[in-house]
């Protein structure tokens, strides 16, 4: 095997996990799916573009390893240059394509892909009303902690100002970086334009990054 066939079977290895994780986020919502990966910019990738690269790149790779096993290197080598040449020469710039998704780069919201990946359950008999009881009393907040945090990503409630402030607090603690708030929390529904968005992160920038250290995980 040539440097050249090693290359390009761990660069079709790659794609291969990329797309096995894409496979699963088709099953997320739209604010989940643009909080599980810190995304470039892009068109998100409906499931059957997902299956379809999916089937295309098991063509290749038995091609490939055809080709490799045969002893004939000169399909890896033509397939480095086309890759080469196609971000070199032909290739413009769109939105409209699949992003690399790294398992070392996924959002810790393990939780969110197990609920959407569930199978779907009958639901119970409905069991007759118990007397009522007194509601118990709510549970302290810790200093620092947003009694919200645990509300969808995409709840919202109906000031504009609160509720970007919170997402941007969550995002923060989650690791998201300050540059990457506007564009991931105007995709939110309910929310508002990122040019908007930026007017608040800004004006109350010194509250949310204090809020987030302290809901980070290293505190």
């Amino acid at each position: 095997m040539t440097p050249a066939d090693e290359r390009i079977i761990q660069l079709l290895a790659k794609w291969r996990t990329s797309l096995d994780l894409h496979s699963r986020y088709t099953r997320l919502s739209d604010d989940q799916y643009w909080l599980v990966q810190p995304w470039p910019q892009h068109q998100r990738p409906t499931p059957w573009i997902v299956d379809l690269a999916s089937q295309r790149l098991m063509d290749l790779q038995r091609i490939v390893q055809a080709r490799i096993s045969a002893g004939d290197p000169s399909l890896s080598e033509a397939l480095e240059l086309m890759s080469f040449l196609a971000n070199l020469v032909g290739s413009q710039h769109v939105q409209r394509y699949i992003p690399m998704a790294e398992p070392e780069q996924q959002r810790p919201i393990e939780s969110l892909l197990t609920q959407a990946e569930a199978p779907q359950q009958a639901p119970m008999p409905r069991a007759e009303p118990a007397a009522p009881k007194a509601p118990p009393a709510p549970a302290a907040t810790a200093p620092g902690e947003d009694p919200g945090a645990e509300a969808a990503a995409s709840e919202s409630s109906g000031d504009e100002n609160a509720d970007v402030i919170r997402d941007a607090i969550r995002l923060l603690s989650w690791g998201r970086e300050w540059h990457e708030l506007p564009s991931a929390i105007s995709r939110m529904s309910g929310r508002p334009a990122a040019a908007r968005v930026r007017q608040i992160l800004k004006a109350n920038r010194a509250h949310i990054e204090k809020q987030a250290s302290q809901r980070s995980p290293r505190h």
